[in-house]
């Protein structure tokens, strides 16, 4: 009697565990032809587990994809473009008729990130280009961020890839670029790099 109340409960278990996606995720990294003694290209491979709500919701799929972006060294700089499609193509997948009964959907990504080669007569720099994306901007830059009023066309805030409504208030940067306050300002506490142009803020090293 024991075992049977303990199966009747597992199958109950595996009915209402939420579906899963399994992401593997392949990144190249090339250079510039012009260096025949620098290897063309590297390649990282991870794979990642997430539920599939937390990466096809626009609340929460931004700041897990970066992560995981992040773990394999694709730099912050293009990784806008890489979490939008990743996170469409997810929820497209996620609505399948063929996926919708599965507790784990795999999902394949491949990446293609050039670099610019480093050369061995070249000084080597004293932080590296990945690290340097991971300084937080200076919390007096952010406080005097820019508040704008959107008018026109609406716009997307390509962090969290919803839309800036015409008429609401949203946060400029110098760079001109404008994002949603909480977006930008999460985003500058991590990297103080703008998410488009690269454009840096005054850091903070703690």
């Amino acid at each position: 009697m024991a075992i049977r109340k303990f199966r009747t409960w597992g199958r109950r278990f595996s009915l209402l565990k939420k579906p899963e996606f399994l992401i593997e995720i392949f990144a190249s990294f090339t250079r510039e032809e012009d260096y025949p003694l620098v290897p063309r290209s590297t390649l990282h491979f991870h794979k990642f587990k997430e539920q599939c709500h937390l990466l096809t919701e626009s609340r929460t799929s931004w700041s897990l994809i970066s992560n995981m972006l992040t773990q394999i060294l694709v730099p912050y700089h293009v990784q806008p473009f890489m979490i939008h499609t990743i996170s469409t193509r997810a929820h497209e997948i996620a609505g399948e008729p063929e996926n919708r009964n599965r507790n784990t959907i795999p999902i394949l990504v491949s990446l293609t990130v050039e670099q610019e080669p480093f050369l061995e007569d070249q000084d080597e720099p004293e932080i590296s280009d990945h690290v340097l994306q991971l300084v937080r901007a200076r919390k007096s830059a952010i406080d005097e961020l820019e508040k704008v009023k959107v008018e026109g066309c609406a716009k997307p805030c390509v962090i969290c890839l919803e839309e800036i409504v015409n008429g609401s208030e949203a946060t400029r940067m110098p760079c001109f670029h404008v994002y949603h306050e909480s977006c930008i300002v999460n985003w500058l506490e991590k990297s103080h790099l703008c998410p488009l142009c690269r454009f840096e803020m005054p850091v903070e090293f703690s």
